[in-house]
């Protein structure tokens, strides 16, 4: 009978598993993603040579403005003040929309993520493992895992490492938010594993 109490004891005391323990991120950072750093981002990713043609754009128009003012006011001819005066709007309008349509997609930016979120800026943290880094956005719970070989390439900014997955898709990490290690520690870390 005392026999069949102690088994029966030692069935109830809870059995003791060992866990295997989870690896340790290496590094880790928390990233704030509102639309200022996303214009940020956009102005470092975007293809340098379109940017540079409107540029190079409007200063030509502005030129051939000149130049057909300089020609009116030395010739009298009126076709040279018409054709300036119809190069004006066109300069007008290239300034105009190269200073406000990144601010205007940034609006509809902040407007999706009220849509889908209800706030105006992402959470993200970002932990970089031995062979791989997972990215959770906080407001969901979402999480996104990938191999460093899957990096294609990294870009800095002022404020951001953006490491390059394809065409369309950015892993931001931001550089004063390391929990865990630093940026300059970073920098030379995934530059190792980059496509690696």
């Amino acid at each position: 009978m005392e026999q069949e109490e102690q088994i029966e004891e030692k069935r109830e005391e809870p059995i003791e598993q060992e866990s295997p323990e989870l690896e340790e991120p290496l590094f880790a950072a928390k990233t704030v993603l509102n639309a200022e750093r996303q214009l940020e981002a956009s102005r470092a990713v975007s293809p340098k040579l379109p940017q540079l043609l409107s540029i190079f754009l409007i200063v030509f128009a502005v030129a051939g403005a000149g130049v057909l003012l300089w020609l009116y006011f030395n010739g009298g001819d009126s076709k040279n003040l018409l054709l300036a005066i119809l190069v004006v709007p066109i300069v007008g309008y290239m300034v105009y929309s190269r200073l406000t349509m990144p601010k205007k997609a940034m609006l509809r930016w902040e407007e999706k993520l009220l849509k889908n979120y209800g706030c105006t800026e992402l959470h993200l943290l970002t932990e970089f493992y031995d062979k791989a880094l997972a990215q959770t956005l906080q407001e969901d719970g979402d999480l996104v895992t990938e191999g460093y070989s899957a990096i294609v390439e990294l870009k800095e900014t002022e404020h951001l490492f953006l490491l390059r997955h394809n065409a369309q898709q950015w892993y931001f990490v931001e550089k004063a938010g390391f929990t865990v290690g630093s940026a300059d520690d970073f920098r030379a870390f995934i530059t190792e594993r980059i496509g690696g």
